[in-house]
């Protein structure tokens, strides 16, 4: 009879080496993954970010549906969303700037 040594272990054929790229895989798919979520928090900041939705209705509507101009809508913008989007002073003062433009041309 044979001892257990003199016959051959088959399955060490059938044993999966580790992959070398496992990490690089790993990390790829990670990549990947924060991509995704980057770009819907991109179309989130883009379509419906927050200070866009403060109220009942967002701001380019009523702009549209008054039919205010470029000049006008910017005034109306800046000053409807300065408390919600974290500078309220700065948006102020951009607001004052497109107010006093479209005064500027109407005194002319």
């Amino acid at each position: 009879m044979r001892s257990a040594k003199e016959y051959y272990d088959h399955t060490t054929i059938y044993k999966k080496e580790p992959d070398p790229f496992d990490n690089v895989k790993q990390f790829d798919n990670i990549k990947m993954e924060m991509a995704e979520h980057a770009q819907l928090n991109k179309l989130s900041k883009v379509n419906h970010p927050p200070h866009y939705n403060a109220g009942k209705i967002e701001v380019i509507d009523a702009i549209v549906d008054w039919k205010l101009d470029f000049i006008e809508g910017n005034v109306v913008k800046y000053v409807t969303r300065a408390k919600h989007k974290g500078d309220t002073l700065g948006d102020l003062k951009k607001a004052r700037w497109y107010l006093d433009y479209l005064i500027n041309q109407l005194e002319r």
